[in-house]
This record gives structure tokens, C-alpha cells and sequence, in this order.
């Protein structure tokens, strides 16, 4: 059972689903939280896993995913140097936190228990490259 924030619409070629997010969850089973972060660091969509506990206190959630998606957007100047970003991932000792590119505004922040599948990170890239491609065809038809 997953446990979601109500959907807000992103303006965005590119919109996450509710149902993309819960795939993105369903890849391992050490993923402990997906969700579509705003610029204001507000959860848009998505959420932890229901039978997960979160392990910062609720009063600091917004603060650290506001820094995460600061953290994500800071290193836009270089990329015509070094190429698009493609995600970040934090090995921390009790979770592993990535953060991927939605759009110019919107960043989707997926974290694991540490000791899950290093290719989820991949995973997931591919997951939102495949759902990028199948809206653009749904919407050029």
C-alpha cells in the first residue's frame, strides 16, 4: 500500500503521474519514498511507502527537500560544458537519496534504504525517459 499527497498539475511537457510515481516505487523494494518536488520544496505528488517510517522529523520534510531540489538546480551553469545533468544520488548511512530532473522547476526525489539495488538509479532514468516519450506521443496524436 502506498500513501499519497492529492495531485497538483505541473505545467510541464513532461508531467509525472500519480501512476509513474507508484511504478518508480515498485521498481525495488528498498525504495522508500517518491515524490515530485516544486521549487518551493512542497511535495506536488507522491509520497512514502505506507509501511514505511520516515526518518527525519515532519517539521524538517520541507526544509530538506527544499535543499535538495536547490542542491539539484545549482549545477545548471555547467552543463554546456559537462552535458545535462541526469541525476544525483547522496550515499548517506541510512538512506540513499536521488534526485532527478522533471522539468526546469520540478525535481522527483526518490530515496532507498542504503543497502538496495545500485542500478535503481537507472532504473528510474529510464522509467521517466520512457514516460517523457509516451506522452509526447500521446499528445502529438
Amino acid at each position: 500500500m502506498l500513501t499519497f499527497i492529492p495531485e497538483i498539475s505541473i505545467s510541464s511537457d513532461q508531467q509525472m503521474t500519480t501512476a509513474d510515481i507508484e511504478q518508480v516505487l515498485r521498481q525495488d523494494q528498498s525504495v522508500r519514498f517518491a515524490a515530485i518536488i516544486g521549487p518551493d520544496g512542497k511535495i506536488l505528488k507522491g509520497g512514502m511507502r505506507s509501511e514505511t517510517k520516515s526518518l527525519e522529523p515532519a517539521s524538517k520534510a520541507e526544509q530538506l527537500y527544499l535543499q535538495w531540489t536547490t542542491m539539484h538546480r545549482s549545477g545548471s551553469d555547467w552543463n554546456r560544458y559537462l552535458g545535462r545533468r541526469r541525476y544525483i544520488l547522496d550515499k548517506r548511512e541510512r538512506v540513499n537519496i536521488y534526485t532527478f530532473n522533471v522539468d526546469e522547476d520540478h525535481v522527483l526525489l526518490v530515496s532507498t534504504d542504503p543497502l538496495g539495488n545500485s542500478e535503481i538509479g537507472e532504473k528510474i532514468l529510464e522509467l521517466l525517459m520512457e514516460s517523457a516519450i509516451a506522452k509526447k506521443k500521446t499528445t502529438t496524436h
